[in-house]
């Protein structure tokens, strides 16, 4: 189906979008923080996503896109950037709203620390590409939000376990659980080869990292008054 992956991207965007103007939620407010923290979560993450499709690592199945490329890019994928933060961030504020956690504890600080360095121990035993990057990255985040002792980090977590919920829909739909051939595909030398269904376990370890960063900013109080 042509233009399948810019449909997932519409439907991802279109359900927060629908509930944002809602009185209790006023999500659109939040609008030029959302485009800040868009910013730098493509600043750190399209670099990494042009590289391994350079280098064959992953890539994208034509018969499901509509053919518009910036640089080697679908803008599929581009815009998954845009709508898939939008989207995972949603869920965080309506968990605060109706159910607000507004501490973390020294003790899960100390976790994340130690989950951090785990996982850049680990990665550094593989010989995948997107593990070892996707490992490296991701603990280094993690042992950074512990050390900053972020008071959002239990609330994080507890909205990434909801979020992991659409992600198996999403990523099922991008890595073919539902369709003869995968509209994203990966290099099965580059990856650990354990799938939760048809995705790569990285992906979810992926998507941790790009919402860290994208929640980073939504909560970092030092950003000018302007963006609040």
């Amino acid at each position: 189906m042509k233009g399948l992956y810019l449909l997932t991207d519409a439907l991802v965007f279109l359900g927060p979008l629908t509930r944002s103007f809602e009185p209790r939620i006023a999500y659109y407010r939040k609008w030029k923080r959302m485009l800040l923290a868009t910013f730098f979560t493509m600043l750190i993450m399209i670099p990494w996503d042009i590289f391994f499709a350079q280098e064959g690592y992953w890539g994208f199945n034509s018969d499901y896109l509509v053919d518009i490329y910036i640089g080697v890019l679908p803008i599929e994928e581009v815009l998954f950037f845009v709508v898939v933060p939008f989207a995972s961030y949603f869920i965080y504020e309506v968990m605060q709203l109706f159910f607000p956690i507004n501490s973390t504890s020294k003790l899960m600080h100390n976790a994340s620390i130690l989950a951090g360095a785990f996982l850049i121990f680990a990665s550094i035993q593989q010989t995948g590409i997107y593990s070892i990057v996707v490992g490296m990255t991701l603990g280094t985040e993690l042992i950074l939000v512990g050390l900053w002792k972020v008071r959002w980090l239990k609330s994080f977590f507890r909205s990434y376990l909801i979020i992991l919920i659409p992600f198996l829909l999403v990523n099922g739909i991008l890595t073919g659980s539902f369709l003869d051939n995968p509209i994203v595909w990966y290099s099965e030398s580059e990856i650990l080869g354990y799938r939760i269904f048809t995705i790569p376990v990285e992906d979810a370890f992926y998507g941790m990292e790009m919402m860290l960063i994208y929640t980073a900013v939504m909560q970092w109080k030092w950003i000018p008054k302007f963006f609040s």
